[in-house]
């Protein structure tokens, strides 16, 4: 990503002519992100993980950017393992004295205590990927640096951050690259065996290259005085107005409400042991 050269992003209209894509500001889709994550793990209900996660389904179903097969494809590679594990580990094998039992087999027994840790944790740790996920899937370098930047931060912060983002498809391609070389060079790629066996070369050279580009990045990062510039212009075309800055500002403090409500005891959700209780 350069900063030099503004990039418009925009979508041609049936007339032919450019119009930008309706979305929202980046700043407002990370203090949205930021405020759900800090309800999922600030509120000790399975209800509000829920809510948030079929919130996030319903937005990725209506993007006009992120795909719901891949963003179901990517949280149902990392999440169903992480349920299988937590079943295991915590609903199974839960160690705690007195419990109620809901099955057992030996060693191995259901409880509700075990599913009540399982579930919440689980759930926590699904809309965190779900949120990221759709983050993630739908954001660039450049658009995630437009909206650090408008929520004041540095901008060699900022920099950074989007650079990251920038480094994900620069893995994937150079993995790819360095898989077709040995392949040229008479390697079995397709095989797994000898995949593994690649594996400590693949990693150094990708590592290599991260560092690489990271170099570059830098260089280019002092060459523009991105660093020492007190105000840059906005690398894209946000849609914003006096409506989503209000929604930045309300958002934060209606999260910290729920939250104090919620340790004050004043917000009544039911938590994981009984809801799983009355099942």
């Amino acid at each position: 990503m350069s900063p030099a050269a503004p990039v418009r992003h925009a979508s041609a209209d049936p007339a032919g002519a450019p119009r930008p894509t309706r979305r929202l500001h980046p700043a407002t889709e990370l203090v949205i992100l930021g405020c759900s994550l800090m309800l999922v793990f600030g509120i000790p209900s399975p209800i509000v993980p829920v809510i948030i996660l079929a919130g996030t389904i319903v937005t990725v179903a209506a993007s006009p950017v992120v795909r719901l097969r891949s963003w179901s494809m990517t949280v149902g590679f990392l999440c169903l393992p992480t349920l299988a594990v937590l079943i295991v580990v915590q609903g199974l094998f839960y160690p705690g004295a007195e419990v109620h039992v809901l099955w057992q087999a030996g060693p191995a027994r259901l409880s509700v205590e075990g599913l009540t840790i399982a579930v919440q944790i689980w759930l926590r740790v699904s809309s965190l990927i779900g949120l990221c996920a759709l983050f993630g899937l739908g954001a660039d370098s450049a658009r995630l640096f437009d909206g650090l930047r408008r929520l004041r931060l540095p901008s060699t912060v900022a920099y950074v951050c989007a650079s990251a983002i920038g480094l994900i498809p620069l893995i994937g391609t150079r993995t790819r690259h360095i898989i077709e070389a040995r392949r040229a060079r008479g390697w079995a790629t397709d095989s797994w065996r000898v995949r593994m066996r690649l594996l400590p070369g693949i990693v150094v050279g990708l590592v290599t290259a991260i560092l690489l580009t990271v170099d570059q990045r830098h260089e280019v990062l002092e060459a523009s005085g991105l660093d020492s510039s007190p105000s840059t212009v906005a690398l894209q075309d946000h849609t914003d107005g006096t409506g989503q800055r209000i929604l930045r500002i309300l958002t934060p403090l209606v999260t910290l409400g729920l939250i104090a409500a919620s340790v004050a005891g004043a917000l009544p959700l039911p938590g994981a042991a009984r809801l799983i209780g009355g099942v």
